[in-house]
């Protein structure tokens, strides 16, 4: 019963530091595009950046989803690749399914790979949360400015 756990905690470890990598990365990427977002504030550019967004934070989802899935494979908890892929993803989302279910002291890693799961969803919904608050300031102080400009009607 112990391997499995520690195989689980190795998991859990290693989908932790692939968000980690990824998020810091878009973090950097961001870095770079907010001289740009603020210079030329346009809903095309937003568009494009929230695309960005949210395929890189599912390629790390999906990643994180085929590391688990990978390990139920090849330590025995589930027969075929395939299985353990629909289990995994089930399993990481919190659906549950139930109709899928690992063998014997496997059978734990499920609720451990959700806890994982719903901790790392909730971090890339602060980290998206984080870059539309961005995006509303700027847009607060461009709309600031045009008003103080004369561009923009004062609202009654």
């Amino acid at each position: 019963m112990l391997a499995p756990l520690m195989f689980v905690a190795v998991l859990a470890t290693l989908s932790a530091l692939i968000h980690a990598l990824g998020l810091l990365a878009l973090l950097y990427w961001q870095t770079q595009q907010w001289p740009k977002i603020e210079a030329d504030f346009r809903p095309r550019r937003n568009v494009l950046v929230f695309l960005c967004l949210f395929l890189v934070i599912l390629s790390l989802h999906v990643a994180e989803i085929g590391l688990w899935a990978w390990g139920y494979a090849w330590r025995g908890g589930l027969p075929h690749m395939a299985t353990a892929i629909y289990f995994s993803a089930a399993s990481y989302t919190t659906v549950g399914y139930g109709d899928v279910l690992p063998q014997g002291p496997w059978r734990l890693a499920g609720a451990l790979e959700s806890l994982t799961g719903v901790l790392l969803l909730g971090w890339s919904a602060a980290f998206f949360f984080s870059v539309v608050s961005r995006l509303f300031e700027i847009r607060i102080r461009h709309w600031q400015r045009d008003r103080a400009a004369g561009r923009i009607a004062a609202i009654v």
